[in-house]
């Protein structure tokens, strides 16, 4: 008994029984490993980007713009046709979008940006060439031995003014067809197709294609002549040289969409001003 206590007075109880014990935590290695994956990957540092170059902004571009810097390749030149956008330089932006197709060598993707941005900005700029006294003028031949009908003279027509709007208006176009037809000439005989310049310049020509519509329909006769005319101006612009060629065709059966969204108006430039050439100058460049 403990008899220096008073009676009366009672004894607080033991720290050990009145503080409340503290549990070990153990970590749980699979939460931990959880939670290190929820936090963010640093960026590896990217590498350093050539500084834009933009050039005389307050100047009127040419049909060529930004051609210089095709060394740089497609990702440049994209990063450029994106910043001028957000300066609201449309007709530049339109410009190094085009070098994107006609002067580099974009992969897929690259490509089918550049593409689709075309489409996208060039329908709500203005013509590029508003006077018509500054049109270079070609002639786009047809010769056959078929019975040149009213639909295929519509067709032929209507090809020249496409061209012409392709081009954005730099070119005027005049359709010339030639018969030599007998009194034996199939229905369906080939129709050549090959561009010249006019005037002195008709004997510089390009190469030919022919097509053999199988029927007298004005838009069987445009589908093979479109189609023709790709032919020409892809490998006409692969002779010249200085610039990449427009790649194969890949719509057949829409031979439109295959100039819309492959040549250039620098591609026609370049087209039209071979045929401006004597053929012994071509191969010089």
């Amino acid at each position: 008994m403990d008899f220096t206590t008073p009676t009366g007075t009672v004894k607080p109880l033991p720290s050990f029984m009145t503080e409340a014990g503290v549990e070990e935590i153990i970590p749980n290695p699979i939460l931990t490993a959880q939670v290190q994956s929820l936090k963010p990957t640093p960026e590896p540092p990217k590498p350093d980007q050539p500084q834009l170059e933009f050039g005389d902004l307050d100047s009127a571009p040419g049909l060529v713009e930004y051609s210089e810097h095709a060394a740089k390749g497609a990702g440049y030149l994209i990063r450029l046709a994106t910043e001028l956008e957000v300066q609201g330089q449309w007709e530049r932006s339109l410009l190094a979008w085009e070098r994107v197709i006609d002067s580099c060598h974009p992969s897929t993707v690259e490509r089918t940006t550049a593409e689709d941005s075309i489409a996208r900005i060039r329908p709500t700029l203005t013509h590029w060439n508003i006077d018509p006294e500054g049109d270079v003028p070609i002639l786009i031949q047809l010769g056959t031995s078929r019975r040149v009908s009213g639909n295929l003279k519509e067709a032929a027509q209507k090809v020249a003014e496409f061209i012409r709007r392709d081009a954005d208006y730099t070119l005027l176009v005049t359709p010339r067809i030639t018969t030599s037809r007998g009194k034996k000439a199939p229905a369906n005989a080939p129709i050549a197709v090959y561009f010249s310049g006019t005037g002195k310049a008709e004997k510089n020509q390009s190469g030919l294609q022919s097509t053999t519509p199988q029927d007298d329909q004005t838009e069987s006769y445009r589908r093979g002549l479109l189609s023709s005319v790709y032919q020409i101006v892809r490998q006409g612009i692969g002779n010249s040289g200085g610039i990449v060629p427009p790649r194969p065709a890949s719509q057949p059966d829409q031979p439109e969409v295959n100039f819309q969204r492959q040549v250039t108006r620098l591609h026609w430039k370049t087209f039209a001003e071979s045929l401006l050439r004597p053929p012994a100058a071509r191969g010089q460049n």
